[in-house]
């Protein structure tokens, strides 16, 4: 019945006028798509934008050659402590000159901390500026304390056949209480523990070494850099009492403005050599290639270091000890922040014993007694960190993990 009404339907759509017709809706089967609508003016093709590049691309430390990094670091040299040279050249041929440089006042005592404020500023400005040029920031050269992981177990359990256990389960033939005594008893390997008996690191594997906090790493930079400055203050001392001659350090006096001048002085000269000689000088090194040619960095940092310590003579050749040290933690640890502060803290001391020569003298030795100590520490735990990261490697190559 529904087909002849549509039928019908049909038909009298076909009898009405072509006008009414086409108002009507028609059927979906005789809808003609129509084609797209053509703009008026084609769109011009879009050149392709240019793809911008990483960031972590751009600050990536390039390559630079030989000949520039030894300028660079001339140049900060040059502008920081070219004054400081030709002062110590001065008091080693007239010693004399040094009595003349006694702080009485404030404003002597502000003249001397200036001088050295803006001595360590111009060598943190140079230094940053070279840097950030070759790709690095003054935050990289400083260094950042790693984060502490502790142990864990390490066995990664899904890489074993553990399913290889028989499903039901397997009833020891145990000994009845009269067995209990006698000789000793030994029940049979239940099935599949011959399949199990290869990976045992299913049930234990050693443990991943764990990383010292931040008070451990600071620790074991800092007193192997004071163990390489109190080696160089041994070094003097040493050379004053078998020549018998007295260093030309200059005299300041006794005055109450050293105690300011003093925490000045020595954290200006701790950021201002280090953050060149250390810092600076091994980080544009190595990009310049000498990285396996540790001998080179070295000699640099310790053609540096002397001449502005020439006023103490002979004795100026123990800055050798405290600079190689300082190299060597700098590169082992990436951070100068230890190195920085032992410096200072040296100077201080040093600043102190023109007030007061007792107790910077107690002050030294117990500084030198605890960094004796610390030494000896530090060996044997990273002797001991190093055997167990050995250990874990070797058991991970030997299960192929």
């Amino acid at each position: 019945m529904d087909h002849t009404q549509e039928q019908g339907r049909a038909s009298d759509a076909q009898a009405q006028p072509p006008e009414l017709r086409s108002a009507l809706p028609q059927p979906v089967d005789s809808v003609q798509p129509q084609p797209p609508a053509q703009p008026l003016h084609p769109a011009q093709p879009q050149p392709p934008l240019p793809q911008a590049a990483p960031e972590s691309a751009s600050n990536q430390p390039v390559r630079i050659s030989a000949l520039r990094a030894l300028t660079e670091i001339g140049i900060v040299y040059f502008v920081a402590f070219g004054l400081g040279v030709i002062s110590a050249v001065g008091l080693l041929t007239n010693p004399s000159l040094g009595s003349d440089q006694q702080i009485h006042s404030w404003i002597e005592a502000g003249s001397e901390m200036m001088q050295y404020i803006m001595q360590a500023a111009t060598v943190i400005f140079g230094v940053a500026y070279f840097s950030l040029r070759r790709g690095l920031t003054l935050g990289s050269i400083f260094g950042h304390f790693t984060k502490r992981k502790p142990p864990a177990l390490y066995a990664p359990y899904g890489q074993y056949p553990t399913a290889q256990y028989p499903a039901q389960q397997y009833q020891y033939p145990y000994p009845t209480q009269t067995q209990l005594y006698a000789p000793p008893y030994s029940a049979p390997t239940p099935p599949g523990y011959q399949n199990y008996a290869p990976y045992p690191q299913v049930g234990y594997g050693p443990t991943r070494p764990a990383e010292r906090g931040r008070g451990w790493q600071f620790a074991r930079a800092f007193f192997l850099s004071m163990a390489g400055v109190l080696g160089f203050l041994l070094a003097v001392v040493i050379y004053v009492n078998v020549t018998g001659r007295s260093t030309g350090a200059p005299d300041q006096g006794h005055s109450l403005w050293m105690v300011p001048v003093g925490i000045v002085v020595a954290l200006s000269a701790g950021f201002g050599e280090e953050v060149l000689i250390t810092g600076m000088v091994v980080t544009a090194l190595e990009q310049a290639g000498f990285g396996k040619r540790a001998w080179v960095i070295y000699l640099v940092a310790i053609a540096l270091r002397i001449p502005f310590h020439l006023y103490y003579g002979w004795a100026s050749l123990a800055v050798i000890c405290f600079t190689v040290v300082n190299i060597w933690v700098y590169r082992r640890w990436r951070l100068l922040w230890p190195i920085v502060l032992a410096h200072a803290v040296y100077d201080a001391l040093e600043f102190a014993g023109s007030l007061q020569p007792a107790l910077a003298g107690l002050g030294l030795l117990a500084l030198g007694l605890a960094t004796f100590v610390m030494v000896i520490v530090i060996a044997c735990i990273e002797l001991s960190d190093r055997s167990a990261r050995r250990r874990f490697n070797q058991w991970r190559t030997a299960v192929g993990v």
